[in-house]
């Protein structure tokens, strides 16, 4: 490659670098406090994925359905404009429903990684107390079972990784984590796979959620 296009290439990887790095600007400059905070060393990168839609989302969604069975008795009881009542019911509950489940889908979940140790937080990022690496004893994966189309079975595919400490707590880090500097992710590792020499030596580099409990995690602390 000329000097002069991998000069382009590589600038116009670090502008998308620097927005995506001014989209997150707030978390980055959370993880540096809490970094300094708690004395947990250098920031070693800040992840972030779609909290899990849980059961509470869905009951609450579900909650208007209560009022179908006194709606119908009375529709059949033939009370002046309960069946209209009852459309304009459904129309509102569909809202409602979806409306429930669109905002406990928009809700993320962070991981903040530092040289010292992790905090997992909620959306928006509360004040939690940091794990410290050297607490972990043991590092163990969890098996997620996915369709495979191809062979028409299901087979494990690692989905997470479960972290125990020394008193006994254990703390689940899902691979779906995203690196928020990252504007590529699996797509930068497929052009660093298909080009090694071209995009994969100048296409900036951050580390995966694999990379940090490789890097920090598996190496159990004292006494493990």
């Amino acid at each position: 490659m000329r000097p002069e296009a991998e000069q382009r290439l590589r600038a116009g990887f670090q502008r998308r670098v620097d927005e995506q790095r001014e989209r997150h600007a707030p978390q980055l400059a959370h993880a540096g406090q809490l970094a300094a905070r708690f004395e947990c060393g250098e920031v070693a990168g800040v992840f972030s994925r779609q909290a899990d839609v849980g059961a509470r989302a869905v009951v609450t969604g579900l909650l208007p359905l209560a009022a179908v069975p006194f709606l119908i008795a009375g529709a059949a009881a033939g009370i002046p404009g309960l069946l209209p009542a009852f459309g304009a019911f459904l129309f509102l509950f569909i809202a409602w429903y979806s409306a429930t489940l669109w905002r406990a889908m928009r809700r993320r979940v962070w991981f903040y990684a530092f040289t010292g140790g992790f905090l997992l937080l909620g959306d928006p990022p509360g004040g939690a107390g940091p794990v410290r690496w050297g607490q972990v004893t043991e590092v163990g994966p969890v098996w997620t079972e996915v369709y495979n189309p191809a062979s028409e079975q299901y087979r494990p595919v690692l989905g997470a990784y479960r972290l125990r400490t020394a008193d006994g707590l254990t703390h689940e880090i899902p691979r779906s984590f995203k690196n928020v500097e990252d504007p590529y992710h699996e797509m930068g590792q497929l052009f660093r796979r298909l080009a090694p020499v071209t995009i994969g030596t100048t296409m900036p580099t951050f580390p995966t959620i694999d990379q940090i409990i490789a890097a920090y995690a598996a190496k159990p602390g004292p006494g493990a």
